[in-house]
């Protein structure tokens, strides 16, 4: 696919310099750049799979592997602190009448409490593994979540329980924000967009920032919509596979929202699900 977008630059190329000698043939070579721009034009691929391994033979030297992190490299380890506690207490919030953006700005300071303590957990016991495999062999990768820059340092220690590092073979050593609406924040290999900004909105200009273009982008996220945001990279001659993963869609879920409620009355010791439903069948309040 890269190949064809080579290809496709130097004919363009090629036809610039045929029209400066011959101003006659002006117009039909302009018609046969615009033929090749349109046949060799890089496509956006999109693959969807519940085995991280099936990532593997799609990635080359050239790649850059940009990973999600709630529900898809790990997910909570509890109830509470878990990103489908977070999206049931938006729903809460806007059944209640809230817009997104005010339901997310009054959940967000319990979710920055929880994650300080909250314990995380692969969703496939080989996708750290995979990482792992893939840095060893120089690979670029780096972190792209919604997350909000006020739970980085959580989030730093809850990958870092999983034995992994953004850092290592990361784009940029750097750490510093991006100009948007609301705050973003590149730290220790991951960019965290926030909540109320689209990934690509954020991505792009990271690009900018650090001076460099990769040739081609695997992005992993668990949820669609992320992934075809992406495909706009192919704008900028980037070839792109979005990888739509869905192991959370198979995994046994570990969000229940009274273990949740329960386990928030003891936040600052936060508890297993299996201690709180103990606690609870024994009437402890």
């Amino acid at each position: 696919m890269y190949s064809d977008h080579i290809y496709w630059n130097s004919l363009i190329l090629g036809g610039t310099f045929l029209i400066k000698k011959s101003e006659k043939g002006f117009v039909m070579l302009w018609i046969m750049a615009f033929f090749c721009l349109v046949v060799f034009e890089i496509e956006a691929k999109t693959v969807e799979t519940s085995c991280i391994q099936d990532v593997l033979p799609l990635v080359d030297e050239d790649t850059w592997l940009l990973v999600d992190l709630d529900n898809c490299m790990f997910e909570g380890a509890q109830a509470l602190g878990h990103a489908g506690w977070f999206y049931d207490e938006l729903h809460q919030r806007m059944q209640k009448g809230m817009s997104r953006e005010e339901a997310i700005a009054d959940a967000y300071p319990a979710w920055i409490k929880t994650q300080k303590v909250c314990k995380v957990k692969p969703l496939d016991e080989n996708f750290v593994p995979l990482l792992l495999t893939l840095q060893s062999q120089g690979v670029t990768i780096m972190g792209l979540t919604h997350r909000q820059p006020t739970v980085a340092e959580a989030t730093i220690r809850q990958v870092d329980s999983l034995g992994f590092d953004f850092s290592k073979t990361a784009p940029s050593k750097d750490t510093f924000t991006l100009a948007s609406k609301t705050p973003t924040l590149y730290f220790q290999g991951i960019l965290f967009v926030g909540d109320y900004n689209k990934k690509i909105d954020i991505f792009e200009p990271f690009l900018s920032i650090i001076k460099k273009t990769p040739k081609k982008v695997i992005f992993i996220d668990d949820k669609k919509t992320n992934v075809e945001e992406l495909e706009h990279l192919t704008k900028h001659g980037i070839e792109y596979i979005g990888v739509h993963y869905t192991a959370i869609e198979r995994s046994k879920p570990v969000y229940i929202r009274e273990v949740a409620e329960f386990q928030y009355k003891f936040l600052d010791q936060i508890m297993s699900n299996q201690a709180a439903i103990l606690l609870m069948e024994n009437g402890l309040e």
